[in-house]
């Protein structure tokens, strides 16, 4: 792929595509570590020169979280500390005169690309280059910044139409992000991998990329208690709530992964759940399991110390409804010891903040969630392919 920092940016015009999803409480976007990366990439071509377009998306359509971005544009701009304008408009007139009034380091942002019903649409690079929003707007721009590994897995057309006609570059976050998933995913040695959050799917697809290079897999989260339901332990109400959300459908692939390597994976001892702690296999049939319990909180942590290399993906429970011991254990564990550590996933980053520390406080922390599993699975991302087939 070619390197930005070999890209003559002065006085051009650069479409930037980044992940500005932000969680939504009350209709506000919340500002995450993700957010924060950002502003680093829009000050570099702001400072370059470049006069840059922002594409981003914001939910999806028939969801709560699927907002204008005209609120993102305006805590930019505060950000930034820089005047930002909004453009509502993806066509026509209106849309190139926003591009063409913008001097050397100016910066505007576009309305939330997925209001575009051919956004949407995984379709191979060379469809969605002919689409009527990418042609249009293709001559308006010299170059393509692609900075939205998060959303590197969706073959979507802001994310791989453009690079059929313009010059086209990873941005820092991508880049950087690629080189640490990578590091990771092929030289991860003698390691402990810390497995959790709410899709067995992604736990397999991880397990069969890594297991061999790892000595240990700790379970947390419903992938852990999907493992415990295999080894027929009763789990009270999470039982039927596994089965409900369709999670047994993948049993099969983990108990082969258990029996595989039975002295790789950990499961947990036991389990949190309101009225308290309970040994795995007794967790009362009228009670629901939130949390890895305190025996198996204080053996993971112990575990995580004496490792050489750690990576998280996943919440040990449901921490945003209040059942947070174990992710906090973790996240604790992980920032205080020496061994390189990686937290990767969109929930799993967020804890980063949310127990007080410091992004530098790890060795990578990635701001992607399903982009992540899938890159650390062996899986090809559909935009990052067309970066590379430029």
């Amino acid at each position: 792929m070619k390197n930005l920092d070999y890209a003559e940016l002065e006085g051009k015009n650069v479409v930037l595509r980044t992940d500005l999803n932000l969680p939504v409480e009350d209709g506000e976007p919340q500002k995450t570590v993700r957010f924060d990366r950002y502003l680093e990439t829009i000050r570099r071509l702001s400072e370059a020169g470049a006069r840059t377009m922002i594409m981003a998306h914001q939910g999806r359509p028939a969801r709560n979280d699927f907002l204008s971005l005209e609120r993102h544009s305006e805590i930019l701009s505060d950000s930034l500390d820089q005047e930002l304008d909004f453009v509502q408009c993806f066509f026509g007139s209106s849309f190139g005169d926003a591009v063409d009034s913008m001097g050397d380091g100016d910066i505007c942002m576009l309305e939330n690309v997925r209001f575009l019903s051919e956004e949407l649409q995984n379709a191979p690079p060379e469809k969605h280059a002919d689409d009527y929003f990418v042609q249009n707007a293709k001559d308006y721009f010299d170059l393509y910044v692609d900075d939205a590994f998060s959303a590197a897995h969706r073959s979507h057309a802001s994310l791989v139409g453009f690079t059929e006609h313009l010059d086209s570059y990873p941005g820092p976050i991508m880049q950087r992000e690629l080189e640490n998933c990578r590091k990771v995913r092929d030289q991860f040695d003698e390691g402990l991998l810390v497995l959790g959050g709410e899709k067995p799917s992604d736990v397999i697809g991880m397990l069969e990329e890594m297991i061999e290079s790892v000595d240990e897999v700790l379970l947390g989260g419903v992938p852990g208690e999907l493992a415990l339901k295999i080894n027929e332990k009763k789990l009270g109400q999470k039982t039927d709530w596994i089965e409900k959300h369709g999670f047994n459908t993948k049993a099969s692939e983990l108990e082969k992964m258990l029996q595989n390597y039975s002295e790789k994976i950990t499961v947990p001892e036991d389990l949190e759940t309101d009225s308290g702690n309970h040994e795995a296999g007794e967790v009362p049939e009228d009670e629901m399991t939130w949390d890895i319990g305190e025996k198996t909180r204080e053996k993971y942590a112990q575990k995580i110390k004496k490792a050489e290399a750690v990576v998280m993906k996943g919440p040990m429970g449901a921490f945003d409804q209040g059942h947070e011991k174990g992710s906090k254990k973790i996240v604790n564990a992980l920032a205080e010891t020496e061994a390189y550590s990686v937290i990767g996933g969109g929930h799993t980053s967020s804890l980063v903040h949310r127990y007080d520390h410091e992004i530098k406080d790890f060795d990578h922390v990635s701001i992607a969630g399903g982009a992540f599993v899938r890159f650390m699975s062996g899986e090809k991302l559909a935009a990052v392919e067309a970066l590379r087939n430029q």
